[in-house]
């Protein structure tokens, strides 16, 4: 890895090779970037209702409403491991 943070290629690449990693990267950047942008849309509000357990309110998902956490947010964590089970800690342990 060179002092810019690259790793320099030492193989001759065909064009198409090229522009096929260049594309590969931008693709995922953009597709890293779509990931962050539906995790902070689909974030846990309280739900505003009456509960008998004032330590643990109600939540909904503040983009499509649904019981905290949605389907969107499970099917991410699911995807992406327990790191964002962790940090949520309004996320019940059994999801």
């Amino acid at each position: 890895m060179n002092h810019e943070g690259y790793v320099p290629i030492r193989t001759k690449l065909a064009v198409e090779d090229l522009e096929f990693l260049a594309d590969a990267r931008t693709d995922l950047l953009r597709f890293a970037e779509l990931g962050l942008r539906l995790l902070d849309l689909h974030q846990p509000r309280d739900a505003g209702g009456i509960t008998s357990d004032t330590a643990h309110p109600i939540l909904r998902c503040r983009s499509c409403m649904w019981r905290w956490p949605c389907p969107t947010f499970r099917a991410m964590s699911e995807s992406f491991g327990s790191s964002l089970d962790a940090a949520d800690p309004s996320l019940p342990e059994s999801a």
